[in-house]
């Protein structure tokens, strides 16, 4: 217990570290910053043997899901539903969404192996209109041995947070929107509704 302890707190002392300063909070300085941050951590537990997936969980809660806008994903995976919901209803699949979210990022940081070198660019074609952002980046790990492309679709409100990860052919948020409306389809609001509170 106070081993893991201690690795949590090692977390949120690097998320610390690699907040962005307040004249950098652009969605580009910010997406870098946040996965640069993720993957040290990630890095700090490969070194320390401690990457199991409870302390892998433990970094997405104290590193990346502070920068992610959950009622604003929600609200978009739901689309016009969002109103027909109570509020009792609207933080069910609020509290659904994040669990399921931050299963979908444990997963992912688990598939990243041996982070001995580190490269993270920003790719051609990252745009800004308004208040939402889609940040295209481009991360080479080991010298290029393993290479990924990531876009981050960011909302401003009191600073940049990211609402979808998107992979090449693949947004999370669309593949739970494609799934609730499967669901929508054969059950109908309600079967859904059903399925979100019995998880």
């Amino acid at each position: 217990m106070l081993k893991r302890l201690v690795i949590i707190l090692t977390i949120v002392y690097m998320n610390l570290a690699f907040a962005e300063h307040p004249n950098e909070n652009t969605p580009h300085s910010v997406a870098v910053n946040v996965m640069e941050g993720a993957l040290l951590s990630l890095k700090t537990l490969q070194e320390q043997n401690e990457n199991s997936l409870i302390n892998i969980e433990s970094l997405v809660l104290n590193k990346l899901m502070p920068n992610v806008d959950i009622d604003f994903a929600t609200k978009i995976i739901l689309r016009d539903r969002w109103n027909d919901l109570s509020p009792k209803q609207q933080t069910m699949f609020i509290d659904y969404i994040t669990r399921s979210i931050v299963q979908d990022y444990v997963g992912l940081l688990n598939s990243y192996e041996n982070l001995d070198d580190l490269d993270i660019q920003i790719e051609d074609g990252s745009v800004i209109n308004g208040n939402k952002a889609s940040v295209k980046l481009h991360i080479a790990i080991n010298k290029n041995n393993y290479q990924s492309f990531i876009t981050l679709k960011m909302v401003k409100l009191d600073r940049w947070y990211i609402y979808d990860a998107v992979f090449p052919g693949i947004s999370i948020l669309m593949h739970y929107q494609k799934s609730f409306d499967s669901i929508i389809k054969r059950k109908g609001m309600d079967g859904l509704i059903a399925i979100v509170s019995n998880n």
